[in-house]
């Protein structure tokens, strides 16, 4: 295996779920260990979900984002590293006016293909028929328990 470099306007670009995601490796390049994606999350709030076999890590670069991880609600600003465990129910809201920009890293990969997934499929049919959109996200290694809590 070789090193890797992926210039600023590298990597394969992925709109979905309210988010845009810039594919740095999806784990081929790593021996699998992770997948990192820099993500521009415009979106109000992912739904609460859970990874059972996967960790996903979040370095917030830009903007403010609230982070609910298993009943327990928190800021996160610039600068700030949030890891969420295997199983642990989680969600995202948006609280800046600007999208939210973060490295976002999953170990090991697989789950993050579900973004490649909705796009293909069609976001807004998945949205509108949401028993599919849970059945999409469910191959994909995700379990969707619900909207974000308000």
């Amino acid at each position: 295996m070789s090193s890797l470099l992926i210039p600023p306007s590298g990597g394969r670009m992925v709109t979905a779920l309210g988010s845009t995601y810039r594919v740095l490796t999806d784990g081929a390049e790593v021996s699998g260990a992770y997948s990192a994606m820099e993500e521009q999350f415009w979106g109000e709030a992912t739904p609460l979900h859970i990874h059972p076999d996967a960790e996903e890590v979040f370095y917030v670069l830009g903007g403010l984002v609230e982070v609910w991880a298993d009943g327990v609600v928190s800021e996160a600003s610039t600068g700030s590293f949030i890891v969420v465990p295997r199983s642990v129910p989680h969600g995202l809201r948006r609280l800046s006016s600007e999208p939210v920009r973060m490295l976002t890293l999953v170990s090991p990969p697989g789950f993050e293909r579900i973004f490649a997934a909705v796009a293909e499929h069609g976001e807004e049919d998945l949205l509108a028929d949401p028993d599919r959109l849970i059945a999409l996200a469910a191959q994909y290694g995700t379990t969707i328990v619900g909207d974000y809590p308000t």
